[in-house]
């Protein structure tokens, strides 16, 4: 079976004033099918971020938010999908 990813890069504001992008594409989300089964290897994807050159946002206190949502393709029936399929975490920072 296959599952569709999809990482959102500051997604509590609109796409134009996103603070963080992916360092390749310089875009503020990604989508990948992965593929699932019994006996594949596991799929990884490593993507690089930044963050945004200050003088291009005026929020700078607002904590920065990502999520990451696994879901089934519409053409999988049958199938369903046990446990969280959006994942949210806040990690404190520090000012440098």
């Amino acid at each position: 079976a296959e599952l569709e990813a999809e990482l959102q890069l500051d997604r509590l504001k609109p796409r134009p004033s996103r603070r963080v992008l992916l360092l390749q594409g310089h875009q503020s989300s990604w989508q990948e099918r992965l593929l699932v089964a019994p006996g594949a290897a596991p799929a990884c994807s490593n993507l690089t971020a930044y963050l945004r050159d200050e003088a291009e946002f005026k929020d700078k206190l607002s904590p920065v938010a990502l999520s990451v949502a696994l879901t089934l393709p519409r053409e999988a029936p049958g199938l369903v999908l046990y446990g969280d399929t959006l994942v949210q975490a806040q990690v404190g920072g520090t000012r440098l």
